[in-house]
């Protein structure tokens, strides 16, 4: 399971216990092909019919299109950083061979330095930093999460015992190209795990107890305490502009609901106990809905990508299995796709788009191991 997906899990878990990176431009140079893998075909050499009396296209994209990444021709790599054995790829920057055998659960690319967070048996988190040409430049034990801005510019990394949730106390760290890296202690937190960055801004999550309900809190660089979002429990995402989060507000032994709300306000736009949401598209244009349980041992079987306004799904995609995702931008979502639930088994990255629901692969198909970036 991904470590999206493996946090998410972590965070039902909790609950439970307790009572728990251009959009259109882009889209067009890409043209994803179509499911069946064939290029379309040329125009017809008809005389056209006058533009006055054409009739208006009545042909409508499928709500629901189902992903055979076998059967998909390939299109461009991901823009985003991947992992594929142990060579970080994709982005900006060349490849980067990871040294070692702990298991990568997170890639980020940060100008010239590529960040990976590795991680043991135990399960206990390093993150480790690499120049351009792979050479190790530090190393920052107990670290267990980290995200990237959209813009490449900073990266946030926080310790907080997210992988095991037995130790209180945690650090939330800032960093721009070039370091040094600023940090915020939170000893009194549990299972802290950052969400987010932006600008100078990281949103991250934890509880005031042990296996208690989750709490989001803002932290401006700089300031020396960070602060809590009301109104907003058990967070899963936040927005890259910040204006809106993603939380699981309702959790029992029948299912969970999801909810979005915005963070100014405080006010919730609206909640679906259809999907279990995930992250949101760089500009806002749709957020991932998750079916509403956890899924398998390696991932779900469909996704959608759903607008933040309405709550209603833009676009819906099914696959045998799809245990990793993100927006790559706002017309395009990235899947870890596998061809059945074993991690052993043959995978790619597929790019699929929003307003048409066409695929394509963006990595060949592999049996070796694979991940994308956080």
């Amino acid at each position: 399971m991904s470590n999206r997906n493996r946090s998410l899990a972590i965070a039902v878990a909790a609950v439970a216990v307790v009572a728990v990176a251009g959009g259109g431009m882009l889209a067009a140079a890409r043209g994803p092909q179509n499911q069946s893998g064939a290029a379309a075909a040329p125009l017809s050499q008809a005389p056209s019919m006058p533009p006055s009396t054409a009739p208006p296209s009545t042909t409508q994209p499928p709500t629901t299109v189902k992903v055979d990444a076998t059967k998909l021709t390939m299109g461009q790599g991901p823009q985003v950083a991947y992992v594929r054995g142990r060579t970080v790829m994709g982005g900006i920057g060349k490849p980067v061979k990871v040294p070692g055998s702990r298991d990568i659960d997170g890639a980020v690319r940060l100008w010239d330095e590529t960040l990976t967070l590795q991680v043991d048996s135990t399960p206990k988190g390093t993150l480790v930093v690499q120049d351009s040409d792979g050479k190790v430049l530090r190393e920052v034990a107990d670290i267990d999460s980290l995200v990237g801005s959209a813009d490449g510019d900073a990266v946030a990394y926080g310790s907080g015992d997210r992988f095991a949730a037995v130790r209180q106390g945690g650090t939330v760290y800032y960093e721009k190209p070039g370091g040094p890296a600023e940090k915020l202690a939170q000893p009194k937190s549990w299972a802290l795990d950052v969400l987010s960055v932006a600008d100078k801004t990281v949103f991250f999550s934890s509880s005031a107890t042990p296996g208690g309900v989750a709490s989001l809190y803002r932290w401006t660089v700089g300031q020396k305490t960070a602060t809590v979002v009301p109104k907003l429990t058990s967070p899963l995402s936040v927005s890259a502009d910040g204006t809106l989060g993603a939380s699981l507000p309702v959790y029992t032994d029948s299912g969970v609901c999801s909810a979005i709300t915005d963070l100014a306000t405080g006010l919730q736009r609206w909640k679906s106990c259809q999907y279990r949401l995930d992250r949101f598209s760089p500009g806002n244009a749709f957020v991932i809905g998750l079916p509403p349980d956890t899924g398998g041992p390696v991932g779900v079987q469909s996704l959608a990508a759903v607008n933040p306004k309405t709550g209603k799904p833009i676009r819906t995609w099914t696959a045998s299995v799809i245990s990793r995702q993100l927006a790559e931008d706002d017309d395009h979502v990235l899947l870890q796709w596998y061809a059945a639930e074993d991690v052993r088994t043959s995978s790619a990255i597929v790019r699929c788009t929003v307003s048409t629901g066409e695929c394509e692969l963006a990595t060949p198909l592999s049996k070796e191991p694979l991940l994308l970036g956080s």
